[in-house]
């Protein structure tokens, strides 16, 4: 199976890319999963119940034990769901199941249950709690956080595999735990057997990627350009594609930066581009220009044109001549990136781009420092939810543990989307989400550009299961 590049960490709590996800998801169980339509599933919680959006109680599952051997107890999923959760240990995921809450967690290892208290509501919780970064880690795990980043605590894993060979820029080998069972129980079972080996593949290009699965040296791999063409017909191969991915200009606007306290020169931005020319260039014509840094299939999300900044170069050109800016981006979006310096150089400004792997690009662009002036942000809302994109551009920086790669909070923006997550209301919720959307929108916080269709290639004897355009690695079955 291929990857993007090298994970940046196997500690799940700190996973920032799509590469750390899929190996989080691999190694490391989540008390819940998603399913189809919206729907969630048990993983290590064999049920739960919300009583409000601040008060849920989950019933763990007897039998699960970790890579070492010892019993997943409450206690053992309380302290990891403690950790996941606590403001110190840094993980931009907490902001998507919290928010700015708190929440406390009491196991009871004789009634076999983990009751969460948050100190407001967030009815995202729930959800927040089937990403890969909520994954459970294990009491060894938790022992050395620093060999647990480096993926060499062997005791450490909660989910099906255990990561057996590490080799940085080659290959990554996982390996499935003898007798382990503790398979969720999705709406539509799965066929066929889990692979008793999984071998993990860096590969940067998505033609290269096309050309493996070709040739027998993939069994599965992503791609999202002119690539997924390389399939049409062929019988070889099953596909599936998902739209979950969005991509947006975000502005670093902490002190000292350019974009700092200067809407106008963010508006100029986007009056000097043209989202369908960018749409085209990453997705081979296959997306679709976006109103909102959320795709059109999530509920709530904006569809007001008029809210959008119209193209105007010649205004654009006044305010950005001779400006320098410093454009980033992931290296799969190199010819997006290529385009957005282009056209801001067309405009007068000086621009710099840099295309990076995935891991360094996350961890630039997360880090708070005044390294990058545009970033391209290419999103992959695992969530399924518009708070999970708008969180990237309001609320807590990433420095703060937030998710905000801003750097500026936004607390008009902000109050509307803990008012949506207060709410259970669907028509109340999408009230306060279009006000959010108003302001960043007005604001130019982030500047919509388009979804990124990614396509899923299996090769015929493999499945790997998409729930509502988010690719569960953990479901990779070989026919029998």
């Amino acid at each position: 199976m291929s990857l993007n590049t090298d994970p940046a960490t196997f500690d799940p709590a700190l996973a920032k890319g799509g590469d750390d996800y899929t190996v989080a998801r691999l190694l490391f169980d989540t008390v819940v999963r998603k399913d189809s339509g919206n729907r969630l599933v048990g993983g290590v919680a064999s049920k739960w119940k919300a009583e409000d959006a601040a008060h849920y109680t989950f019933t763990i599952r007897k039998g699960m034990t970790c890579s070492d051997g010892s019993a997943i107890t409450p206690s053992v999923v309380a302290r990891s769901l403690t950790r996941f959760t606590s403001p110190e240990t840094g993980s931009s995921a907490r902001a998507l199941a919290l928010g700015s809450t708190t929440a406390t967690f009491t196991a009871d290892d004789k009634a076999g249950t983990v009751k969460a208290a948050l100190s407001a509501p967030w009815s995202d919780f729930l959800t927040g709690l089937t990403l890969p970064q909520a994954g459970i880690v294990c009491p060894a795990g938790l022992a050395d956080a620093k060999k647990l980043a480096a993926g060499k605590v062997t005791g450490a894993f909660s989910g099906p595999y255990t990561l057996t060979s590490s080799r940085p820029a080659v290959s990554y080998r996982l390996t499935l735990r003898d007798k382990y069972s503790a398979w969720p129980a999705f709406a539509k079972p799965l066929t066929g057997v889990p692979a008793k080996h999984v071998n993990l593949t860096p590969i940067t290009d998505y033609s290269t990627i096309a050309t493996q699965l070709l040739s027998g040296s993939l069994d599965v791999g992503v791609v999202a350009d002119e690539s997924v063409a390389r399939f049409d017909g062929d019988s070889r191969f099953s596909t599936s594609s998902a739209s979950n991915t969005t991509t947006y200009l975000l502005f670093n606007e902490r002190p000292g930066t350019v974009f700092a306290k200067r809407p106008d020169l963010r508006t100029a931005v986007a009056q000097a581009i043209d989202a369908q020319t960018f749409s085209d260039i990453i997705s081979g014509k296959r997306g679709s220009v976006t109103r909102s840094v959320g795709s059109a299939k999530l509920p709530c999300v904006n569809t007001d044109r008029s809210l959008l900044v119209a193209a105007d170069r010649a205004a654009a050109a006044k305010k950005l001549a001779g400006v320098r800016f410093r454009v980033v981006g992931t290296t799969l979006l190199r010819g997006g990136n290529d385009y957005i310096a282009e056209a801001l150089r067309k405009v007068g400004a000086k621009v710099t781009v840099d295309s990076l792997d995935n891991a360094n690009w996350a961890t630039i662009t997360s880090a708070g420092g005044k390294d990058w002036d545009i970033n391209v942000q290419g999103d992959n809302n695992m969530m399924g939810t518009l708070t999970s994109s708008l969180l990237r551009v309001m609320g807590p920086a990433t420095e703060k543990g937030g998710r905000n790669k801003t750097g500026l909070v936004n607390e008009e923006g902000y109050a509307f989307v803990n008012r949506a997550m207060s709410k259970l209301d669907r028509t109340a919720q999408c009230s306060a989400f279009q006000s959010a959307q108003k302001s960043f929108l007005k604001r130019a916080d982030a500047i919509p550009l388009s979804t990124l269709p990614s396509t899923t290639v299996v090769a015929k004897g493999y499945s790997v299961r998409t729930f509502d355009d988010y690719l569960d690695p953990a479901t990779l079955r070989i026919a029998k």
